[in-house]
């Protein structure tokens, strides 16, 4: 799947094919999983992962699930027991064979077998850097990164997470996680005590988180020399009485 050309059919179709913000939520966090399973066809999306991405309870997400069903974006299949469901996101846009088919027609359907060698080495070509594309640089969650790195996530600390990801970024959270890591401090409010600070001093990105730091550690390098050297002059003062 080309995901810029699946995102920007997706909008293309609201025009006539409107869906509700919960739904759209939804289809984003599908997505999402979609990318993370590297594209394939049919995937399965827990109930609980899709909660925790789309910050939606179970309720809506049934609800906009039987929307995006009947407009047609997605497809979906229930398994017995506590299974995750099959989903499949249909295609809303054409996909690169048929373009190609296309531009022959275009041209007369008139090629020899060089430029046919030519035109499949090339499509596999785009199709594997578009791939590489998607999966190098995948988005990072920040609830799966506090499971993996720091402990298990509870509902508590995930409406926490939840709540700090919507007032500064996920990427902000996930720093805090691994500044939290390397400061052997893995617990949540440890995280809270650094995105407080940084909220205070009006960081929104992650150079500005880095600032922030460099800053912080600044301040604590000199009001440590000024310490050492009030006590070196009260030493001083003692010897010369």
């Amino acid at each position: 799947m080309n995901y810029i050309k699946a995102i920007n059919a997706f909008y293309d179709h609201q025009e006539f094919n409107p869906l509700t913000s919960a739904a759209i939520n939804l289809w984003h966090s599908l997505m999402h999983v979609n990318n993370k399973s590297r594209w394939k066809k049919e995937f399965t999306a827990s109930m609980t992962v899709l909660c925790l991405k789309s910050n939606l309870s179970e309720s809506s997400i049934r609800k906009a699930r039987k929307e995006l069903v009947e407009k047609g974006y997605v497809t979906f299949t229930s398994r017995p027991g506590n299974q995750a469901p099959i989903y499949r996101i249909l295609p809303l846009y054409e996909e690169m064979d048929n373009e190609t088919n296309s531009v022959e027609e275009t041209s007369g359907g008139k090629s020899n077998g060089s430029d046919t060698g030519k035109s499949n080495t090339l499509s596999k070509q785009n199709e594997t850097k578009e791939k590489e594309e998607v999966v190098e640089t995948p988005a990072e969650n920040p609830h799966h990164f506090y499971e993996n790195n720091i402990g298990t996530l509870s509902p508590f600390i995930a409406e926490k997470i939840t709540q700090w990801c919507e007032e500064m970024s996920d990427e902000l959270v996930i720093q805090s996680m691994k500044l939290a890591i390397e400061s052997n401090k893995r617990f949540f409010s440890y995280c809270e005590g650094i995105l407080k600070q940084w909220q205070q001093a009006g960081v929104r990105t992650l150079r500005g988180a880095e600032r922030a730091q460099k800053n912080q550690k600044k301040k604590r390098t000199t009001s440590k020399h000024e310490k050492n050297k009030s006590v070196f002059d009260k030493l001083r003062e003692e010897v010369q009485i």
